[in-house]
């Protein structure tokens, strides 16, 4: 069971133990009737079920506070116009869209995931983005007007925002038309799509841009879009990151990956290559599977079942979930529409074979 918490827009999956805590507390009229069902449940001394009850009101406290976001206020007035050194236009979705970018460093965070969209053909834009950098902020504006401040080490918190501005200028929508933008990297055969999740080192961008060689599209990498609606993922045209110890891998499905730019972020030590997909022939597409991907070393190729409590636990912390009413309710009915299973393997050639068991070409 999943519980989603409006005051801090938070999500606990609850275990039966966890479960018969919070009807207990709620369901007894007094702290006495509440600690004696616990000493019941759980075989437990007074001093112990008394201190279980804390920890439930203290859990409960928790939960039902409101998160105070970082962030930074609308700008009351306008400020300088600031010298935009770079100006790159794109295109996508029969859109034209431009960002101009006041330094080298805004370039390097957002480009080289949006450079294979480039383009020269263009007499108009649709939208345009600025970048500017203030007192130690990074300033993004949408066709003029203030989005946001980010401060300048916090660049992934800028390239979050502006991706969600781009799915929405691409899409036609506004934030909370969304359920939610997942940390998740997304692939479709154009019928339906598969979730891709997993921890930092999982191989999950690796396996993705693998399957993009071997005949799936790519939806979204990294953060992909779920409508309220339709329960559907939209496209979002970033190119997949692969970090530099996936190279050697990668050569024997795309010959010229050498010939692509390495890029050096600060979070990050080594090379990172940007790899370009084809748009898919559908933008938009249901989603009813999430697969955890584990590479391990010499390990035999394994799909299982899993429960929705381990993949849950990774997919919802680094995601961005809407935390209007309607869409918590939205999210909470497409999860059970989910099947979730776990990718453990060491033979690429093998995980794909297994991968179209669940998503057949």
């Amino acid at each position: 069971m999943v519980l989603w918490f409006e005051p801090s827009n938070q999500y606990t999956i609850v275990d039966n133990g966890l479960f018969f805590c919070l009807q207990t507390y709620f369901d007894t009229d007094t702290e006495k009737q509440c600690v004696s069902l616990y000493k019941k449940q759980f075989q437990l001394s007074s001093v112990q079920a008394e201190q279980l009850l804390n920890d439930v009101e203290k859990f409960l406290t928790d939960r039902n506070s409101n998160i105070i976001e970082e962030s930074i206020a609308q700008l009351d007035h306008p400020i300088e116009k600031p010298n935009y050194v770079l100006t790159k236009y794109y295109s996508s979705s029969k859109k034209i869209f431009c960002i101009n970018y006041e330094s080298e460093d805004l370039l390097t965070y957002i480009h080289p995931q949006l450079a294979h969209l480039e383009t020269t053909k263009y007499s108009k834009t649709d939208f345009y983005f600025n970048l500017s950098i203030k007192n130690n902020l990074h300033l993004l504006y949408k066709n003029d007007v203030f989005v946001r401040a980010f401060p300048t080490n916090h660049y992934h918190k800028l390239q979050g925002r502006i991706y969600m501005e781009l799915i929405n200028a691409l899409h036609n929508k506004v934030n909370h038309d969304w359920i939610g933008v997942f940390h998740a990297s997304t692939v479709s055969n154009n019928r339906d799509s598969v979730m891709l999740i997993g921890q930092s080192g999982s191989g999950k961008s690796t396996f993705t841009t693998l399957l993009t060689c071997s005949g799936y599209s790519l939806i979204a990498d990294d953060n992909t879009p779920l409508l309220n609606t339709d329960f559907n993922v939209y496209h979002l045209p970033n190119a997949i990151s692969t970090k530099e110890g996936a190279f050697n891998t990668l050569r024997a499905y795309i010959p010229n990956i050498d010939e692509l730019e390495n890029n050096h972020l600060r979070a990050y030590k080594g090379a990172i290559k940007y790899i370009p997909a084809l748009t898919p022939d559908k933008l938009q597409v249901p989603c009813k599977t999430l697969v955890l991907i584990n590479y391990q070393k010499d390990a035999a190729t394994e799909l299982k079942r899993i429960n929705a409590k381990k993949a849950l636990e990774i997919l919802i912390p680094d995601s961005w979930i809407s935390p209007k009413p309607e869409n918590a309710k939205a999210f909470l009915e497409w999860l059970t529409t989910l099947s979730f299973y776990k990718l453990t393997y060491s033979n690429n050639e093998d995980a794909i074979l297994k991968f179209r068991s669940i998503l057949p070409i």
